[in-house]
This record gives C-alpha cells, sequence and structure tokens, in this order.
C-alpha cells in the first residue's frame, strides 16, 4: 500500500475511524482496538473515542496473536466479536444483525454469511475465548473453530457481500474510493 492502509483517508475519516465508528455505533457494551504496527499514529487518529486500546508485541505473527491479545482485555462478557481493522464497509447495522441473531440462537457462534461464504463480524460465546487463547501460529487460526463446532454455528444470511470485503491490496482501496464517489 506504501503507507499503513489503516490509516489511510476513508470517506470523511480514515480505515481504522470507519470501522471503529461502527463498532460504536453497534450493540456492543465494548470496544478494544488492539494495536501493533504504527500503534502511536492509529491511537492518536483514534482520538478520545470511548474505546480499549491494547497493544500486541506480537503483531508482526500474525491477526491470531491480535485476536488473543484482545481476548486477554475483555472485562467479564456473556460474548465477544472479533472484526478486521481492513474491512470499512461492514456498517453498525450489518453488525447488529449479527448481534441480534447471535441473542436469538441457542448457537454459540454467530457469522454472516453472503452467497454460502462467511463473513465477519464473527460473535463467540465466551466458552471460545479459552480455545481462541490455545490456538497456535501453526494451526488454520480462528476458522478452526468452524470446523471444530460447526453445529454450533448460526449463520445469518446478508443480502450484501461488505461481510466479506477487505482491503488488502492498492486496487482493493481504489475500487473502494470509486464506490465511494471520492
Amino acid at each position: 500500500m506504501g503507507a499503513p492502509k489503516q490509516l489511510l483517508p476513508f470517506g470523511e475519516s480514515t480505515i481504522v475511524e470507519t470501522v471503529v465508528d461502527n463498532m460504536l455505533g453497534a450493540k456492543f457494551d465494548e470496544v478494544i482496538v488492539v494495536v501493533g504496527h504504527h500503534a502511536s499514529d492509529v491511537q492518536e487518529q483514534l482520538g478520545t473515542r470511548p474505546i480499549k486500546t491494547v497493544f500486541n508485541p506480537d503483531y508482526r505473527e500474525g491477526m491470531l496473536t491480535s485476536a488473543q491479545t484482545g481476548i486477554r482485555a475483555l472485562e467479564a462478557s456473556d460474548a465477544f466479536a472479533l472484526m478486521l481493522v481492513d474491512q470499512p464497509f461492514i456498517t453498525s447495522t450489518l453488525i447488529d444483525q449479527v448481534v441480534d441473531a447471535y441473542q436469538r440462537t441457542e448457537k454459540g457462534i454467530a457469522l454472516p454469511s453472503y452467497n454460502y461464504r462467511r463473513g465477519h463480524p464473527v460473535i463467540f460465546d465466551q466458552k471460545y475465548a479459552i480455545d481462541i487463547l490455545a490456538l497456535t501460529p501453526e494451526s488454520d487460526g480462528v476458522r478452526t473453530l468452524f470446523k471444530k463446532y460447526g453445529d454450533d454455528i448460526q449463520y445469518v444470511t446478508v443480502d450484501t457481500d461488505s461481510v466479506l470485503r477487505d482491503i488488502d491490496y492498492r486496487e482493493d482501496y481504489e475500487r473502494a474510493l470509486r464506490e465511494m464517489g471520492t
């Protein structure tokens, strides 16, 4: 990208601000932002938003270490969600669809599905925190739980690919800006 993607301009703000603001607008009791690379720049960009930030010293080892850092920072809760910083297309309304489905079901995992593909955010019952914390870098990450506990997943069918879309490459970013009309 040539710059940290989470700090790239997006709409009226940046990618990370858009994601965090969407989370703050959803039915979450607490938003924890795990920072690593360019941590101080990200924290500065997020300003005084009512979030908790935690530093992942192992961020170079991949997303799993960030998920684990965030889980360790959780206050007592019944459930938690995992979201990615490079998915600014996931609105508060989409997040709430998954939260509502999780609250209505007896299942321990809820996630959105678009054209039979799993997306984000993923909501987990607190009982899965131990499983995620026990995963190793050699595992297939959190996806391991989807295989192991497939019968405990509530799929929430959504009518948008926003739950799948992320910004990994310059082309993804440029396409997103074109779609926004900027």
